[in-house]
């Protein structure tokens, strides 16, 4: 059984428009982009804005007087609206939201979002309501749409770091026997091979050793969200001290002179930072400049919207500021293998886990003049992992 709206008594009777014109001298509401109704308590329309008449295609004759329940073939006839209407007239001063979705005669199928006001008018002092319309059709389905690709997305990515895993994996075990293999091979038939055959081999064993390079580059680059960790309070200057303690050989090797400035409590994955971290330093280590010694300076500061940016500085060789967003994509190598040895994953693997924290990661260089990487994190984060 459809339930009704409920009418006072004289509900029927349809009050004369210019009366009610008169009465309410309202015509402001007519320059609102939103549909918007005035009701009285007994829910007849008193007024309508152009609004209402342009969004469901409805004139001012078929609109004002009649009551709210049968405009639009009883589209808002329904026990919600009826509810939320007299809530107000109750004293209710909930700002919630009514969601209606209905199917109107010259529009088709909408999805409003509705709130009511009740007032007093300043002459005769009538209870009146106030009734804001939005339609949210468009919204509601384009949100459909991103949570639907949302969910692709996720599948897609869940099957891909599934693949990443189970391939590396797979791949281990062969790739450690050929290179096993392959050592037996040197070791004991070397020396009866002759000078090509000798070279075959080292080619082989490099290729062998390269491949396990990037079979492990690419598990870590999996791992960044496989094996996630939930973020808690990290103290970034003790991480950053572990880390040069850890390349202290390197450090020491080169001559480097690391500093490292004030640097903040934030929320994060310890251990996704510290491989940050790592990979930062190393590649400022790493591409030096011949000409002078490594000079590295971590610091962090906090930006306007209470971020953490944290920057990495070296007086390396640099690169071009065209570069600087390929050196993030997946093996991307700037310069030759043979002359600076890696996976070319480090910094891709950098990106994401930093993506994974919801900051950001740029590059800012100038080729023989070192280069900046500057991470903007959040400072804190709530217990699902957003930033707070």
């Amino acid at each position: 059984m459809t339930e009704t709206l409920e009418y006072r008594p004289d509900a029927a009777v349809v009050p004369d428009r210019d009366a009610i014109a008169a009465a309410l001298p309202m015509d402001v509401i007519d320059v609102l982009r939103h549909p918007l109704l005035v009701l009285d308590e007994a829910s007849r329309v008193l007024r309508a804005n152009e609004a209402f008449l342009r969004t469901f295609h409805v004139s001012a004759d078929d609109t004002i007087g009649a009551p709210l329940a049968s405009l639009d073939g009883g589209a808002w006839n329904q026990p919600a609206v009826h509810a939320h209407l007299q809530a107000r007239l109750d004293g209710a001063s909930d700002a919630t939201d009514l969601e209606l979705d209905g199917v109107f005669p010259h529009v088709g199928r909408r999805i409003l979002q509705c709130n009511a006001r009740a007032f007093r008018e300043t002459t005769g002092g009538r209870r009146l309501l106030l009734l804001g319309i939005e339609d949210v059709t468009e919204r509601r389905a384009t949100s459909h749409r991103l949570a639907a690709h949302g969910r692709e997305l996720q599948r897609s990515n869940e099957a891909l770091q599934e693949f990443a895993l189970v391939a590396s994996h797979d791949l281990q075990e062969p790739l450690r026997k050929i290179i096993a293999f392959g050592d037996l091979l040197a070791q004991h038939a070397g020396p009866a091979l002759d000078d090509e055959s000798r070279a075959h081999l080292g080619r082989m064993q490099a290729a062998a050793t390269r491949m396990r390079e990037l079979i492990t580059a690419v598990l870590a680059y999996a791992q960044v969200t496989a094996r996630a960790r939930a973020f808690a309070d990290c103290d970034l200057a003790t991480l950053v001290r572990r880390v040069i303690e850890e390349l202290e050989a390197q450090v020491t090797a080169t001559g480097a002179i690391v500093t490292v400035g004030p640097l903040p409590v934030i929320q994060a994955d310890r251990q996704q930072l510290h491989q940050l971290l790592t990979n930062l330093v190393a590649n400022a280590l790493k591409y030096r400049h011949a000409g002078r010694l490594p000079v590295i300076h971590v610091e962090a500061t906090t930006d306007a919207h209470d971020r953490c940016v944290l920057t990495v500085a070296d007086n390396g060789i640099g690169f071009t500021q065209e570069q600087g967003e390929r050196i993030f994509r997946m093996f991307e190598r700037l310069h030759a293998r043979a002359a600076y040895a890696g996976s070319g994953i480090g910094l891709a693997i950098c990106r994401r886990i930093v993506e994974r924290h919801g900051g950001t990661i740029v590059a800012r260089a100038q080729p023989g003049l070192g280069a900046t990487f500057e991470v903007t994190l959040p400072i804190a984060h709530d217990a699902a992992g957003v930033a707070a």
